[in-house]
Order: structure tokens, then sequence, then C-alpha cells
């Protein structure tokens, strides 16, 4: 009987990772992990969250930030927030997220989806929201399966958000 092979673990991006043996398929998406998802990382800027499998190669990857919005722009998506006395309310974005071209269609884009969601629900630092910015038409219905909401449904924009409370 051969072993059990251990699940997928989450990470935080380090220079040991071999980062290029990661190909999504998707340009944009490699380019960032390749050349920019670590020094946005050290800047501050996002934690970038890699999975990776019993070798320890990358099998996906996505990145957490801070956001916030204004209120006006919230107010219809999270109408629980109608009186708050700040302008601004902090939220954090999901940003780049890739799945190693061999690994897609086997869930680990919805894993991680749900993995960020309870990343950002354990801050410590607060947030009411999950933020995605989806990059075509496709995207807006993926988001959607797992809640995500247009905040301007017929606006240029394709922000979606989801509650965390």
């Amino acid at each position: 009987m051969r072993p059990a092979r251990p699940a997928l673990q989450l990470e935080v991006l380090t220079a040991a990772h071999a980062v290029t043996r990661c190909v999504t398929g998707t340009e944009a998406i490699d380019t960032y992990l390749h050349t920019l998802a670590l020094a946005e990382q050290a800047q501050g800027l996002a934690t970038v969250h890699v999975a990776v499998d019993a070798n320890a190669s990358i099998v996906g990857f996505f990145t957490l930030s801070p956001l916030s919005l204004r209120l006006d722009q919230l107010s219809v998506a999270l109408p629980s927030l109608a009186g708050a006395v700040y302008p601004q309310i902090g939220g954090y974005l999901l940003g780049r997220m890739g799945v190693h071209a061999a690994r897609q269609g086997r869930g680990i884009g919805a894993a991680m989806v749900a993995r960020a969601e309870a990343i950002a629900r354990q801050s410590q630092t607060g947030g009411v929201f999950l933020a995605v910015d989806p990059k075509d038409d496709d995207l807006i219905g993926y988001y959607g399966k797992f809640g995500f909401e247009r905040l301007a449904p017929n606006g240029p924009r394709r922000r979606m958000i989801r509650s965390l409370r």
C-alpha cells in the first residue's frame, strides 16, 4: 500500500521557491510571478501565497493586499454598512492568482479563493470585504460562483466584492 500523498501546502513566497517552474499559460500572470511578485512582497505591497505540492513545486499562487473603498461604493453591495461614519471602509484585494497549466481544472483555484478569504477573515487588522478585479467577462462568472458581486453591475469597472461578515 502506498502512503497517502500530503495535500497541497500554502506558504508565503520566498526566494527559495522555484517560481519559473510554475507556468499558468497566461503571460501577464506568469510574468508577475516570475519577475515581480517577490519584489512587490518585499515592498509591502502584497503578500504572495504559493500552493506547493509534496515535491515543493508551486502549483498555484495568489496575492492579498489591503484595500479601502469609499462607503458610497460599498453601500449597495454591503447594505449592512449603511450609516457607517467612515468615508472609507477597509478590506482586502485578492489580486493576481494563477494555477499551473498542468494542474488547472482540479479545484486548486477554488481552494485558493477559499484560503484567501479565510486569511482575510483571520486578520487582526479588520476589514469587511474581499475584492477582486476580474480581467475579463469569463472571470466575472468564475468569481460569481464564490459569491462575489459586481460593485457597479452596469459600470465599466469589473470590480467585485464579497462580504467577510
